[in-house]
């Protein structure tokens, strides 16, 4: 079983502003050589191959070999994924990303070691023990704020017997009907905190609508996590109603049904 564990950092962020520019310029060479293979009808350049192109660059750019090779791994992943023939671009707009070979990451009590260089985090939770594996990477937010992302391999836990069911309805009036009659409210983060964004927006205040966005995100995210934990441990069977809300999010209901957060 593998999870993630996520920690801010809170030390050497402008370190990690110079590798994310790297990352971009690594990703923009693997889209190039790309492209060059579309206009000479060559074979799709492979992880294998963008790795073994790069190969040696580590000291000009400045970055851990093991970093430049995920990047590489990543885009052919991502090309195969979307099933595109090329990705965008990466510039100074894309928020920061350094991927890492999960072998690479060190533990250092409650920091963390990579690259020669030691990181420290807010320790919110601690790391179990076990295997760190590959996709594990540093994410930067649109505030600036760096973000380390661990992937762990732990032991799977046995199941459960199947004891109690429940089934959800989801909606905008009440956020989730229950088939036990209960009813989760929906707090609606975006109109609470309206007023306060429009204002900001109508003043050109970029950062302040930024701390408004993430404020709303962070809720809504709280929310969703304390109401799914709760229902996950007292049910052991969950069925949930088909609702698209892709195709509802390009409605008139659009701005109900995004803050819903379904």
């Amino acid at each position: 079983m593998l999870l993630v564990y996520r920690y801010r950092i809170k030390s050497l962020t402008g370190l990690l502003n110079g590798h994310a520019r790297a990352c971009n310029f690594v990703w923009n060479f693997c889209n190039d050589t790309q492209l060059q293979a579309l206009k000479w009808n060559k074979r799709w350049p492979s992880g294998f191959d963008l790795n073994r192109l790069t190969a040696g660059s580590s000291k000009d750019l400045a970055l851990h070999a093991g970093t430049i090779n995920a990047v590489c791994e990543q885009y052919a992943k991502s090309r195969r994924q979307r099933n595109r023939p090329c990705l965008r671009w990466r510039g100074r707009r894309s928020l920061g990303w350094v991927p890492l070979k999960g072998r690479d990451l060190k533990r250092e009590g409650k920091a963390f070691r990579f690259a020669g260089n030691t990181f420290r985090v807010f320790h919110s939770r601690p790391l179990p023990e076990g295997k760190i594996k590959d996709g594990t990477s540093f994410s930067c937010d649109a505030r600036g704020h760096w973000f380390l992302n661990i992937v762990v391999e732990l032991a799977a836990p046995e199941p459960r017997p199947v004891r109690r069911g429940v089934g959800i309805d989801l909606g905008l009036k009440d956020f989730a009907a229950l088939s036990t009659g209960e009813k989760i409210e929906n707090p609606r983060y975006l109109q609470q905190l309206a007023d306060k964004l429009a204002a900001a927006q109508r003043a050109g205040k970029r950062r302040q609508t930024m701390n408004i966005y993430a404020r709303i995100a962070n809720a809504r995210r709280d929310f969703h996590h304390k109401r799914s934990t709760r229902i996950v441990r007292e049910f052991d069977h969950i069925a949930v109603g088909k609702v698209n809300a892709a195709g509802l999010a390009k409605t008139r209901l659009a701005k109900s049904v995004l803050d819903a957060g379904w």
